[in-house]
């Protein structure tokens, strides 16, 4: 999945992420587990596992998010290696990057609360 390039080498065209639902994906690939490439700078990898399928059920309203962990770190941290170095900076006011990381985050950022949007 991606934004198809009239210039790739690879002999397809990836399915259009723009337009791509989940259900389209799992019905296209029997998929379980998809694996999404977020920001490939910084290689944020989403893992979204598919629990149940019920082929009678519509697909108004879907998908469900049955478990989260953690907050998203914020914008152009610097991948998982960077939001580590991120959450100790923050935590930690003798940090040397303490004050730049605290400027960066929401006001009292917890990495333990999941803010859903």
């Amino acid at each position: 999945m991606g934004i198809p390039d009239p210039h790739n080498d690879y002999g397809h065209q990836p399915m259009d992420a723009r337009k791509a639902r989940l259900c389209d994906i799992v019905r296209e690939t029997g998929a379980n587990t998809i694996h999404y490439l977020y920001d490939f700078g910084d290689s944020w990898d989403h893992v979204i596992k598919l629990e149940k399928w019920f082929e009678n059920t519509t697909t108004k309203g879907l998908p469900f998010l049955l478990e989260a962990a953690g907050r998203c770190p914020p914008e152009d941290v610097g991948g998982a290696p960077g939001y580590a170095e991120y959450l100790a900076a923050i935590s930690d006011p003798s940090h040397p990057e303490h004050e730049h990381m605290r400027l960066l985050s929401p006001e009292r950022f917890d990495a333990n609360v999941v803010v859903l949007i």
